[in-house]
C-alpha cells in the first residue's frame, strides 16, 4: 500500500504530512531542509512513498535531497491546487495535508519537472536576462540624474562615443557628478559581464541543432533561441501548438455562459520569460520579415498595436513548435500562406 507525503516547502524548512491510502495519518511535522534530516524522516514511513510538492524555486534542491527516499516525486501547479482545495484556514499543516489527500485520491494537477540539463540552461539564460535588466536600470538612473540637473542629451545614445564625451564635459553639481560617474562605471562593468554571458550562449547555440533550427525564424538569434529552449525544455511535452501558446500565456481568456461566448485579453499565465522573449521576437520580425510584416500590418488595420504584436508572437510561437517537432527550418512562404 502506497504512502502519500504532502510537502509544504519553504526556504529553510518544510512541513510534511504522511497518510496511507485510506487517509489515516502516519506522521506529521516540520523538518529542516537538509538532505540527511529529510531522508531520515521519510525512511520511517512504509514504502512505496509518493512525495508531492508545489512548484517553487526550491524544488530542485528538495528533489536532490529527498528524491532517493521517494519512489515517485510529483510537482504540482500551485494555482490549480488552490482551485481544487480552497480552504478558509490556510497554514503549513493544512497545505501539506491537502497535498497528501489529493495524492491518495489521484487528483494532483501535475506540473512538469525540468531535467538537470534544462535547469542548468535556465540558470545561464536567466543570468543573462537579469544582467541586461540591471544594465537598463543603471542607464535609467544615470539619465534621471541628467534630467534632475537640467541637461537634455544631444545624442541618441549617452553611452556611445559621442555621448560619453558629452557626459565628461558636463558641469554637474558635486553630487550629480559622483552619481553619474558611479552609474557609468556600473554600466561599463555590466557590459563586460553581458558580453561574456552572450558569448557563452552563442557557443552553446552553435552546438545545439534545435537552436540552429530556431535561428532560421525571423527575429530569433542565438540568445533568443537559447532562452526559448531553456523555457520549453522537452517540446514533446506539448501535444499541440495551442498547448505551447497557453504555456506562454499568449492565449485569450474565454468565458462562456448561457450560450454566449466572450474572448478577453491574454491569460498572462505560464512562463513570463517565454512570453517576454516571443514579444521581443515579434517586434523584430515585424520589421525584417515580409510575411510577419504583412500579418502584423493586416491586424493593425483593425486592432491596437499591442494586440497585433501579441497575435504575431503567438503565431511565431506555433512556428517554433512545428520546427522543433519536425526538425525543419523556417519557410517564409508557408508562414505567409498560414
Amino acid at each position: 500500500m502506497k504512502t502519500h507525503v504532502g510537502v509544504d516547502l519553504h526556504q529553510r524548512f518544510c512541513y510534511l504530512t504522511a497518510v496511507d491510502a485510506s487517509g489515516k495519518r502516519y506522521k506529521q511535522g516540520q523538518v529542516v531542509n537538509e538532505g540527511a534530516a529529510l531522508r531520515a524522516w521519510l525512511r520511517q514511513l512504509p514504502g512505496p512513498r509518493q512525495v508531492v510538492v508545489e512548484a517553487s524555486g526550491f524544488w530542485p534542491a528538495f528533489a536532490r535531497a529527498a528524491g532517493a527516499e521517494a519512489e515517485r516525486l510529483v510537482m504540482v501547479h500551485p494555482q490549480r491546487v488552490k482551485a481544487i482545495a480552497s480552504a478558509k484556514l490556510k497554514n503549513d499543516r493544512v497545505d501539506s495535508e491537502t497535498l497528501a489527500h489529493l495524492s491518495r485520491c489521484d487528483l494532483l494537477p501535475e506540473a512538469w519537472m525540468a531535467d538537470e540539463a534544462t535547469q542548468q540552461l535556465r540558470l545561464l539564460v536567466r543570468l543573462r536576462i537579469t544582467l541586461g535588466r540591471q544594465r537598463a536600470r543603471a542607464k535609467n538612473q544615470l539619465q534621471a540624474v541628467l534630467h534632475q540637473e537640467g541637461f537634455k542629451k544631444p545624442v541618441t545614445d549617452v553611452f556611445g562615443k559621442r555621448g560619453r564625451a558629452w557626459l565628461a564635459g558636463l558641469e554637474l553639481s558635486q553630487a550629480g557628478r559622483l552619481v553619474v560617474d558611479t552609474w557609468r562605471r556600473e554600466v561599463d562593468h555590466l557590459d563586460v559581464e553581458l558580453a561574456e554571458q552572450t558569448r557563452e550562449l552563442e557557443r552553446m547555440a552553435r552546438a545545439d541543432a534545435r537552436a540552429r533550427f530556431l535561428q532560421t525564424v525571423p527575429g530569433i538569434g542565438a540568445y533568443a533561441a537559447m532562452v526559448i529552449l531553456a523555457e520549453l525544455g522537452d517540446v514533446k511535452r506539448f501535444g499541440n501548438k495551442r498547448a505551447l501558446a497557453s504555456y506562454a500565456g499568449l492565449t485569450p481568456v474565454v468565458r462562456e455562459s448561457a450560450g454566449k461566448r466572450k474572448r478577453g485579453g491574454i491569460t498572462h499565465q505560464g512562463s513570463n520569460t517565454l512570453r517576454w522573449i516571443m514579444l521581443q521576437v515579434a517586434q523584430v520580425a515585424a520589421r525584417c520579415s515580409p510575411g510577419a510584416r504583412s500579418y502584423y500590418t493586416g491586424l493593425r488595420q483593425r486592432k491596437p498595436a499591442q494586440v497585433a504584436k501579441i497575435a504575431l508572437a503567438r503565431k511565431l510561437l506555433t512556428v517554433v513548435w512545428a520546427l522543433l517537432h519536425h526538425g525543419v527550418c523556417y519557410d517564409e512562404e508557408l508562414f505567409t500562406r498560414g
